[in-house]
């Protein structure tokens, strides 16, 4: 069973989730999902394989109230006879308490999703989690350092690295154009995925590039309605409306990877970075800030001889410009099969299903195994 506060549309962990859990069905496995919170998209759970069974909690968002919430979990932990746990944030870990008690067999994994999560829980959430938690995953190395300096035992913590169905982001040659095609895929998040320094930067751009495109994909995230609407205003009174344009949440995903010369993820703070992988499948070029995340990505194409694009400090604007700028007129140095080929070999959903699956097993009793 995956269990995880909220499940909308747009985000990565939903879209690694999905992957995932698709990979274990067509492995045989049985499959749930359980989602606390009334706050979900319709759709997205739709697209999930019939497979897949779906509990809906509906916990009010924000309400407070957790402790009936938590005993209907419980009682549907030990009535389904759940051997596997795997959450999706600490929370989820501290939710699956009374879960526990109700089913002490029960084995709990969580995935850490990003970096700084470690460094901001209270030592009382960290201890629960040492408490409660057979195995935590990193999604990256630089994850695991955060979660390992918290004094979680060491034979504990594993890294996995996020993953990707790869057989959806086939590279293609890029259509001849004029026009300078360049975007992001995140939820528009300013303070954490960097909107704005890209942004600025293809205003910085514009005047060498005049045919030049930046297109975001992704919904708001929650709260940030002020922020986007002071970047679209600043965009509207300089006329470029036109040229930089915000496209909401997307289908196509590969579609719209495959539309751009250049894909550029600007984050201010990253874990690991889905889109980036998802841009490298699709053999374009990449320009990405240089945190611990995509640092390790770029770290393994350069150790495989494999080009990639080029990283750049955090919230600079200028680099990020200039960075752009080399990437797009070198262009042809990148060769789009051989970074599909690194993806594959790295970061495919079929290597992770594998992983997990591996993972859990050695975490059960050896008789059930």
């Amino acid at each position: 069973m995956y269990l995880i506060y909220s499940y909308t549309a747009g985000g990565g962990i939903e879209t690694l989730l999905r992957d995932l859990m698709h990979g274990m069905v067509q492995k045989g496995h049985s499959v749930c999902l359980c989602v606390i919170n009334h706050d979900y998209d319709e759709a997205m759970l739709r697209s999930l394989d019939p497979e897949i069974r779906v509990i809906l909690l509906e916990r009010p968002p924000r309400s407070g109230g957790q402790a009936r919430y938590m005993r209907r979990f419980a009682s549907i932990v030990r009535r389904e006879r759940i051997d596997i746990l795997h959450c999706q944030g600490i929370n989820c870990v501290i939710f699956s308490a009374l879960a526990k008690l109700y089913r002490p067999q029960l084995r709990i994994l969580n995935t850490v999703h990003d970096n700084g999560n470690y460094s901001s829980y209270s030592a009382l959430k960290v201890f629960l989690g040492n408490c409660l938690l057979d195995q935590t995953i990193a999604i990256s190395d630089s994850v695991k350092s955060e979660i390992l300096a918290r004094h979680v035992p060491a034979e504990k913590v594993i890294t996995l690295y996020n993953a990707i169905d790869t057989e959806k982001f086939q590279c293609e040659a890029n259509a001849s154009r004029h026009s300078l095609e360049i975007g992001n895929v995140a939820r528009l998040f300013p303070a954490k995925k960097g909107q704005d320094t890209l942004i600025h930067a293809a205003m910085l751009l514009i005047p060498d590039y005049p045919d030049l495109r930046c297109r975001f994909a992704g919904n708001m995230f929650k709260g940030q309605e002020r922020e986007i609407l002071k970047l679209r205003d600043e965009i509207r009174e300089k006329g470029l409306s036109e040229q930089i344009t915000f496209l909401g949440n997307i289908d196509n995903v590969p579609a719209f990877l495959h539309s751009l010369d250049v894909f550029v993820l600007p984050s201010n703070y990253e874990g690991f970075g889905i889109a980036l992988i998802e841009a490298i499948a699709a053999g374009v070029p990449c320009v990405a800030s240089d945190l611990e995340g995509p640092h390790e990505i770029f770290t393994l194409a350069q150790k495989d001889g494999v080009k990639i694009g080029l990283l750049c400090p955090a919230g600079d604007v200028n680099a990020c410009a200039a960075a752009i700028r080399t990437v797009a007129n070198s262009r042809e140095d990148y060769h789009p099969k051989e970074m599909a080929a690194f993806v594959a070999r790295h970061f495919s959903i079929e290597h992770s299903v594998e992983a997990h699956l591996e993972l859990y097993q050695s975490l059960l009793p050896t008789a059930s195994s």
